[in-house]
């Protein structure tokens, strides 16, 4: 929408006592360059550093075992929204479901090497994973642990941040029922990295080291 059009509805509305309201009409300005938005979320999310593994619903569990086992986890952090039978797992790591408050298991919260977190979608000129937060999955469970693994339908794949964002804002809208919103919506590109004055990358001060994407 032009600067003209909205200066223009701003008048009509102060002279109607009203506002009138055009729906934006989005178009992003990157391409997309692949032949399918799984293809070009891959490479996205690839280059943002993230470990892919692809796999199907009947497959998830096995590959979230195997994951867990190639990383070495001993305690492993989940949301509560992740509807899996994660007692099936068989392994020496320890599962702990995310259902108290940090205050009350800050000391335990620290010391834990891996989480388990399910993504709302991603974006595929963008290469990211789109989150929120609420009460059956809590923002810090993706910043806390050195490890973390994304759960990803590939149906939830979209094209670019407009449509993650809409799509976030409908899945939470849908599950409470109304029209609250999280307190959080947040997007992650893959491992969290940062630079000093020197131009020295440091993996981790802002989240996790390593990303895995267990894509189903």
């Amino acid at each position: 929408m032009s600067k003209e059009a909205i200066l223009k509805n701003i008048r009509d509305s102060l002279q109607q006592n009203t506002i009138n309201y055009t729906p934006i009409s989005y178009q992003s300005p990157m391409k997309i360059t692949q032949s399918n938005l799984i293809e070009e979320y891959k490479i996205n999310q690839t280059n943002n550093k993230a470990i892919i593994k692809e796999c199907t619903l009947d497959t998830l569990l096995t590959t979230l075992q195997d994951t867990l086992k190639e990383i070495k986890a001993k305690e492993v952090l989940y949301n509560t929204d992740i509807k899996l039978p994660l007692e099936n797992l068989q392994s020496d790591f320890r599962l702990i479901p995310y259902t108290k408050s940090i205050d009350t298991m800050r000391e335990q919260c620290f010391g834990i090497d891996t989480s388990i977190v399910k993504a709302r979608c991603a974006v595929a000129n963008l290469g990211i994973i789109g989150l929120s937060s609420n009460t059956n999955a809590p923002r810090l469970s993706s910043l806390i642990t050195n490890t973390c693994i994304y759960l990803l339908e590939k149906n939830s794949i979209v094209e670019n941040l407009y449509e993650a964002t809409i799509a976030i804002k409908t899945y939470e809208k849908n599950r409470s029922g109304g029209e609250i919103l999280p307190s959080n919506i947040i997007f992650v590109a893959g491992p969290s990295r940062t630079a000093d004055i020197e131009l020295q990358t440091v993996f981790g001060v802002h989240g996790s080291r390593v990303t895995y994407v267990l894509l189903y």
